[in-house]
């Protein structure tokens, strides 16, 4: 049964965290077997993608190195696959049946409408990893956040109205934290870099493996849009978010871009984004002679948080947790970034995100900044 103790941290704040007596590893599945069922499950994807049925198939990189060398803690950084299409054989791939089903029995989307247009679907899998401060600290560090990874698949559906202006994204994302790959790949990279080794990830949040997942729901509403000569515009949207599972919480986004635009005004959602962006169909693809599209764009989000498994853990023991209590339950951030789509070529984005600290105190209550670069090739489905 877990304790409760009270530390105080260097500032002189109390800092509450749970800690409990380690379980032994045999009580639980072994890592190997949980990464290997989870990516059989991803196997017919490569497949999928040489098939006579082509699909976008895209390649998103979340690293504090894209936008700071000098940091490497909190969100330290996350890899992710993505495949997405339109095509009815793209929507029975990977969690997107188990999707469809809760999508359709909720009446979320209303996919199954005459006057809506036909649903759009994507899936991949990816890592994650979260780091204290001080890498070099071997026992937890408490008052800042634990070591946590998530490994996982997900799959997003979206449907949109038949005049345009309401577009409805839903995803399903199932994983397994406290794995040794995460561990695994961020010594690597930092061999490479000659950087700091991490010598605390037998500290990791659910250390041994342990299954988790969230549902996600967003609801994407047009405020202006404006094209003008050469396709040169912006458009503006609002969205209401919302995430149940291993992160819950609920919030608004304003979203705004402007420049040379070619794509729906609903195709880019980095409000959507727990950590790191949902997997979401991309916009349609350039047609040839089209030409290039390329817009800047900045938006905000606030949130209420219930619920963050990378600090506060799940039902397997870990030796440093946080309560609810030690949390913001408010949480803003913001970001700004730019995309570049070749007709028939790639896509490219880079973006870059800072948001307020989690923790009400401690050396862990910091803000979060980090960088994403996606690229994609298109492909019709």
């Amino acid at each position: 049964m877990s304790s409760q103790r009270r530390y105080r941290s260097a500032t002189g704040c109390s800092q509450e965290f749970l800690e409990s007596p380690r379980r032994s590893a045999s009580q639980w599945p072994r890592a190997s077997l949980i990464a290997a069922t989870l990516f059989a499950l991803a196997a017919p994807f490569a497949s999928s993608a040489a098939s006579a049925h082509c699909i976008s198939v895209g390649v998103d990189i979340d690293e504090h190195l894209l936008v700071d060398p000098q940091r490497d803690e909190d969100y330290a950084g996350g890899f992710a696959l993505k495949f997405a299409g339109s095509s009815e054989s793209c929507g029975r791939r990977s969690l997107a049946p188990v999707l469809t089903r809760i999508d359709h029995d909720f009446g979320l989307g209303g996919a199954a409408s005459a006057g809506n247009r036909r649903a759009s679907h994507a899936f991949g899998g990816g890592l994650l990893v979260f780091t204290p401060r001080n890498l070099a600290a071997r026992s937890t560090v408490p008052g800042d956040r634990p070591y946590a990874s998530l490994l996982y698949l997900s799959s997003g559906r979206r449907t949109v109205s038949a005049d345009d202006s309401v577009a409805v994204d839903s995803t399903l994302t199932v994983g397994v934290l406290g794995l040794a790959l995460g561990q695994n790949l961020q010594r690597a990279l930092h061999h490479i870099t000659s950087s700091v080794q991490p010598m605390g990830w037998r500290h990791q949040i659910s250390s041994g493996g342990e299954p988790t997942a969230r549902f996600g729901l967003a609801r994407q509403s047009l405020l202006f849009e404006h094209v003008g000569v050469d396709q040169q515009g912006y458009d503006v949207k609002w969205s209401a978010l919302a995430n149940a599972g291993m992160i819950s919480d609920a919030g608004l986004a304003i979203n705004i871009r402007a420049g040379r635009i070619a794509s729906p005004w609903w195709a880019y959602t980095p409000e959507q984004n727990a950590y790191t962006d949902d997997f979401l169909p991309p916009p349609p693809r350039l047609a040839a002679g089209r030409g290039v599209e390329i817009f800047a764009m900045a938006g905000a989000r606030v949130r209420m948080r219930a619920y963050d498994v990378f600090l506060e853990g799940q039902f397997r023991h870990s030796d440093l947790r946080y309560s609810g209590a030690a949390l913001r339950p408010i949480l803003a951030d913001a970001w700004v970034g730019f995309e570049v789509r070749v007709a028939q070529a790639f896509d490219l984005s880079y973006l870059v995100r800072a948001q307020t600290p989690e923790m009400r105190s401690g050396r862990g209550a910091r803000t979060l900044l980090w960088a994403s670069i996606e690229i994609e090739h298109p492909c019709s489905c």
